[in-house]
Parts: structure tokens; C-alpha cells; sequence
């Protein structure tokens, strides 16, 4: 417990007194109401803006100030990655040259809670010249950035969320939340699959699950395989030599017939088989968990999770393409 009056030192257990939670949870009843009064009220906008967006062969420019122009960044990323190229658009810089980046045409989205940003209200009339299709994501629809723009989505915040009232909280959970209900709805409209933002997202966990199971399943010399009538004597040495606990069962046009692992020969031995009269067929799992030609890491431990240290990969023919192990998985970079 902290003395009355000393300031918590690092690694001390501060003790919140309900008034703290009862305060951080109201900013998020005030952020969550500004929410729902916009679903309530949707306006005849919101299509405009995401059928523009969706139907656009130009990158799409998001342009704000200050907090807003964090929100801007935050949505152009959001549209990048969800299949619609976009940039964030400096209002700023935008007077003092960045200009030039706007192609003609192009769609803008203008975050502004006051409507009045004096750096968006100066380069509008050069992006109108420009022929530049813009939807402002404005606080007040009767300012001068709500004029200035073909679709104006009003956001009207009575009162932003911190005690005061005046840092920008709801205004800009608000703009979030519409910016990202806009890409979201773009990207549907324009068929953005799970492929292709696997693609968006080459690093990271969430990429390496969306990398073909090909790219890591054993081939070739690596991959331990054996005839149906190979003795088991024979079986184990191509597993002990394949590093693998298994050996794949395949015919002569390479199907996969089945799967040889170190349980099927335990307990052959515990049985007192003649490891040479004893042929692969006999001992292997003639339906094992097959991987497809076009699964992905993510599906192999998926699958591994299930309870499996080596699978199989197949083409939809039957035929053995690789075996991908559960070390394989644990390697990956």
C-alpha cells in the first residue's frame, strides 16, 4: 500500500480507487453514444462515399490536421490494406507543394471536426480544380469544408469524452469508426478475398500462416517414402534416414497409399512381428490427414493442433506432393 502522498516508485502495486475506473469507463459510454446516435441516423452520404471509393482506379487521398490528420493516416493504412491503395495527404504541406501528388480525379477524404481547418478550407479549391472527388468527414455539414465538398458525412459531436470536454476523443473515434466503415464496405464491393490480404501482409505471424504449405513441405531427397511391399525392416531405415518419424506409403504413379509412423512400428514390435516378413502395407494407416495442394501454414497448424506431427501434402489427384513436419513449423523465421 502506498503512503499517503508518496508517489508510486516503479514496481509498486497502486491501488485504484473505484473513481479512476468509474472515469475511464465513462469516456467510453460517451465514445460508445456518439456511435450509436450515428447508427441511428446514417446519412444518404455514406453510399456516395463508399461507392467512390470502391469504383476509384486512383489511390485514395485522406487529408487532415492535427489529431485528424492522425485519423486520416490511420484510415489510409486501413484502405491500403484492405485492398484500396490510399496515401494520407499532409493538408499542410498539400499549400506548400504536395499538391503536385493529387492526380486529377482522385478521391479525397477530408477529416475536420470544426469544419473549418483553415489548412483543408485553403487547398480546396485546388483540389476542386483537379476535378478531385471529395467527401469531408466533418463535424458541423454547415461549415465551410461541408460546402466545399460534393458529399458531406456529418459527425457531430456534442462533447468530446475527457473531463473537460475539449481534447479530441469521440470526435475522433468517431472519424475512425466511419473511415474504417467506409474501407471495410469498399473492399466487399471491390471482392477483397482472405488471399488477397494474406498477399498485403507478407510479414509477421499473419503473413507466414498465409504462405503456401508448399514453400516448407519436404521434397524430393527429403521426403521418406516406401513401396507398399517394402519390408518394415526396410520401412524403418527410410525413416530413421528421413528425420521425419514417418514414411509416406506411395505407388509407383507416386498416390499416396498411406502413412508409416513410429507408433505403427512400436507397437509392430510389441507384437513380435518379423520386421522382414512383414511388408509397409500391413502396419500403415491407409487414410491418414492429407493437406491439400493449395493449403496454407495457417491450415497446417491448424491442423497439427489436432494432435498430428507430420502430415502429407497431396494434389486433388491422390498424388504425394511433400510431408511438412511440426519442426518445420517451429522453424520458421
Amino acid at each position: 500500500m502506498n503512503a499517503p502522498g508518496r508517489i508510486p516508485a516503479p514496481g509498486d502495486v497502486v491501488a485504484l480507487r473505484p473513481e479512476p475506473v468509474d472515469w475511464a469507463l465513462d469516456v467510453l459510454r460517451a465514445e460508445a453514444a456518439v456511435l450509436e446516435a450515428f447508427l441511428a441516423d446514417p446519412p444518404p452520404a455514406l453510399a456516395a462515399a463508399i461507392a467512390m471509393v470502391a469504383q476509384t482506379a486512383l489511390p485514395v487521398l485522406c487529408c487532415g490536421v492535427g489529431k485528424s490528420g492522425l485519423v486520416a493516416a490511420k484510415v489510409a493504412a486501413t484502405l491500403s490494406s484492405l485492398g484500396t491503395p490510399a496515401f494520407p495527404l499532409s493538408a499542410g504541406d498539400a499549400a506548400h507543394g504536395d499538391l503536385g501528388a493529387v492526380l486529377p480525379g482522385s478521391v479525397v477524404l477530408l477529416f475536420s471536426n470544426s469544419g473549418a481547418t483553415d489548412e483543408i478550407v485553403r487547398i480546396l479549391p485546388s483540389l476542386r480544380a483537379r476535378a478531385c472527388r471529395l467527401v469531408g468527414l466533418v463535424g458541423r455539414a454547415a461549415s465551410p469544408v461541408g460546402r466545399g465538398v460534393q458529399h458531406v458525412i456529418p459527425l457531430p459531436v456534442v462533447r468530446e469524452a475527457d473531463h473537460l470536454g475539449l481534447a479530441p476523443t469521440a470526435s475522433t473515434t468517431l472519424q475512425i469508426a466511419v473511415g474504417d466503415a467506409i474501407a471495410v464496405a469498399a473492399s466487399r464491393l471491390r471482392g477483397f478475398t482472405t488471399e488477397d490480404f494474406l498477399r498485403h501482409h507478407p510479414a509477421g505471424q499473419l503473413g507466414r500462416n498465409g504462405l503456401p504449405v508448399a514453400t516448407i513441405m519436404r521434397t524430393g531427397a527429403a521426403l521418406p517414402t516406401v513401396a507398399r511391399d517394402a519390408p518394415l525392416a526396410d520401412t524403418i531405415h527410410v525413416m530413421s534416414a528421413g528425420l521425419m518419424g514417418a514414411a509416406c506409403v506411395t505407388a509407383p504413379d507416386r498416390t499416396l497409399l498411406g502413412l508409416v509412423v513410429d507408433g505403427d512400428i512400436r507397437r509392430a514390435i510389441e507384437a513380435r512381428t518379423d520386421l522382414y516378413a512383414v511388408t509397409a502395407a500391413e502396419v500403415m494407416r491407409p487414410d491418414p490427414v492429407v493437406l491439400g495442394p493449395r493449403a496454407t501454414i495457417g491450415d497446417a497448424i491448424a491442423t497439427m493442433r489436432r494432435g498430428f506431427l507430420v502430415l502429407p501434402v497431396a494434389d486433388d489427384a491422390g498424388r504425394l506432393l511433400g510431408m511438412v513436419h511440426s519442426v518445420d513449423l517451429v522453424q520458421l523465421p
